[in-house]
């Protein structure tokens, strides 16, 4: 398996894609929940997990 070099603006537009996953996830969580903490962790988790995942298939070559 070989890797693709990834442009910047790719880099750009996963990062941003992140951080909106997580300000949706977190404002979601504390609307339903009314708990800070949760809405935190919550966000966290999804914006990590989504920058990792874009991250991952784009070093692949997928993204």
């Amino acid at each position: 398996m070989t890797q693709a070099p990834v442009s910047w603006l790719n880099r750009i537009s996963a990062t941003g894609l992140a951080v909106a996953a997580a300000c949706l996830s977190y404002a979601g969580f504390l609307h339903m929940f009314g708990n800070d903490t949760l809405a935190a962790f919550v966000a966290a988790c999804v914006g990590g997990g989504v920058l990792g995942r874009l991250y991952r298939g784009s070093r692949q070559g997928q993204m």
